[in-house]
């Protein structure tokens, strides 16, 4: 299971964006698209949904804009790149009439949802005067506007965003989007309402863009945050639910992250109501059993933080099933025995290090621990919808 899966809250089909594809269905369409348009299984226009990629034919198909343009009554839409060898496409090389009927759908008054992936040289007025509030962007690089780009823009309509979900974005995209202006006087894409963030911290440079971010959110409730944790966390006092994502590598690693120390920080004045932690312990190593666990039960029952109603803490260890010999089946067999060995010290962590949480009387506490395959979490339908309640619950229903 991969811990970096770009957009976790839209089904990831695309289509071909030569051909517009539409599931069939026995309903009678109300969407003025031609019928020729009606192949493959990705896209459902009937309820609202479009993937649109963008291929080397789109450069030449000189009815695909018309195709566009006459889309209308799309909730969902996501714009990606199918180009040679998961080449970015670039929005500067793309035909202006084709640039002009992408521009027309994401303004279309219906759309409530969007989602980039792969695309470089965007303009940030791109996503301005827009009626979505829900945007989602993976591996995609913004510009500030160019002054003929911000005149092509809406001035009485402001993109107001409520969820917002990025990862493997520059610095200097994410500025561009939260700065970018189409007047002196009106931003093109309004923060300030944003209430559910999701975002990775893996690296340096995305720990960098989760602080330029928070910046522009006084009114975060949600956020979703795996990888590190950053000390921008302690400013957030809006905040009510707080999820993460930690992956646990080697039994040296401080399997919270230096978690405990945040909260110190954000403890008093803050109403966070949630704290929910998946810990994910990889399959070729361990994870400490010892009394840093205790530190976050300390910290909770020391610090003020009179909202709190629910913590969670989920550890999963991940065990390899696939062998090709019979050494590689004993070797599997060791581990599984290790793994489920180390399940039992880890359960045992929560009468010895969670003394505080176990007894709380207004806090439920729960603490889970479950040993999964790669096979399981692809095929088990139990197991499937463990791993996505909680850390990878959907932000845009809040």
């Amino acid at each position: 299971m991969s811990l970096r899966q770009p957009f976790p809250h839209f089904r990831r089909n695309f289509c071909s964006s030569s051909i517009l594809k539409a599931r069939r269905s026995t309903k009678t369409t109300t969407q003025p698209i031609p019928h020729e348009t009606f192949r493959g299984e990705e896209t459902d226009l009937e309820a609202g949904i479009f993937h649109f990629n963008v291929e080397r034919s789109s450069f030449r198909d000189n009815v695909l804009p018309r195709r566009l343009r006459q889309t209308s009554n799309v909730k969902s839409l996501i714009l990606g790149s199918n180009l040679f060898n998961f080449a970015a496409a670039d929005w500067d090389e793309l035909p202006t009439k084709l640039q002009t009927a992408l521009r027309h759908v994401i303004r279309l008054p219906t759309l409530e949802r969007l989602a980039i992936l792969n695309y470089k040289n965007l303009p940030a007025s791109l996503l301005s005067g827009a009626s979505f509030s829900k945007l989602s962007i993976h591996s995609a690089k913004f510009l500030k506007s160019r002054p003929h780009e911000r005149k092509n823009t809406p001035s009485d309509i402001v993109t107001r965003l409520k969820a917002f979900d990025f990862s493997l974005t520059p610095l200097s995209s994410i500025r561009a989007l939260v700065r970018d202006r189409i007047s002196t006087d009106s931003l093109a894409i309004d923060f300030s309402c944003l209430h559910s963030l999701s975002v990775g911290l893996w690296e340096a440079d995305e720990v960098a863009t989760f602080k330029e971010v928070m910046k522009v959110l006084p009114n975060l409730k949600f956020l979703d945050c795996s990888g590190e944790v950053s000390s921008s966390l302690a400013a957030c006092q809006s905040l009510k639910t707080l999820v993460l994502l930690f992956q646990i590598v080697d039994e040296l690693q401080d399997p919270l992250f230096g978690l405990p120390d945040v909260l110190s920080e954000m403890s008093g004045d803050n109403v966070l109501e949630e704290l929910l932690i998946n810990a994910h312990v990889q399959d070729h190593n361990s994870c400490r059993t010892d009394a840093i666990w205790g530190r976050l039960d300390d910290v909770l029952s020391r610090s003020a933080f009179h909202a709190l109603r629910r913590v969670s803490v989920k550890i999963i260890i991940w065990l390899d099933d696939i062998c090709f010999s019979n050494k590689e089946l004993e070797e599997l067999q060791l581990g599984a025995r290790h793994r489920y060995a180390l399940k039992e010290e880890l359960e045992k962590i929560g009468g010895s290090q969670f003394t505080w949480l176990s007894n709380a009387r207004n806090v439920k506490f729960d603490l889970s621990v479950r040993v999964i395959t790669s096979a399981q979490s692809d095929f088990d339908p139990e197991i499937r919808r463990y791993l996505q309640s909680d850390v990878l619950c959907n932000m845009y229903s809040q």
